[in-house]
């Protein structure tokens, strides 16, 4: 073999493990932004509950509302609400947060705004619709649109209520 020859089999090899390392990085950033994704939906399912026992009813929304924006970043005895009192009664959720952006294909949207966790609810359901960009067979999630209720995780949208 020449010397011109072993130059490029090691080039197209560093080449293949560039690629390769390249993909695993972006995956794993996604998988992360999932997991923060889901972990954000749960901690609002935890807080519902906990309001549901403390009213015998779920925060009432007729209409979807975009959770974690400025009217709606904290879980009160009133409802999701513009930012706790600090000396109100404590709320069932302080931060309302905002889920990752970076990867999503803005499949979820309510209140005008896209890339959001959206909330309706009556008095005895709930449902939040949210947007994954992989799923996970052990939570019954899927890529794309995904909603969690009273019931648990679901893929796809969210039925009305």
């Amino acid at each position: 073999m020449t010397r011109t020859a072993e130059i490029l089999i090691m080039g197209a090899i560093i080449g293949v493990i560039g690629l390769v390392s390249g993909y695993a990085v972006l995956s794993a950033r996604s998988h992360t932004r999932d997991v923060t994704r889901l972990a954000n939906v749960r901690e609002l399912q935890m807080a519902l509950e906990m309001y549901f026992q403390n009213h015998s009813s779920y925060p009432v929304a007729a209409e979807a509302i975009p959770l974690g924006q400025a009217l709606t970043a904290c879980l009160s005895a009133e409802g999701f609400a513009a930012p706790c009192s600090s000396n109100g009664p404590t709320p069932y959720l302080s931060v309302v947060t905002i889920p990752p952006s970076a990867g999503l294909r803005e499949l979820v949207a309510c209140g005008g705004t896209n890339d959001v966790y959206c909330y309706s609810g009556t008095a005895d359901s709930y449902r939040i619709q949210f947007e994954l960009e992989s799923g996970n067979s052990l939570l019954g999630v899927a890529k794309g649109l995904d909603c969690v209720s009273e019931d648990g995780f679901t893929a796809g949208a969210c039925a009305t209520l």
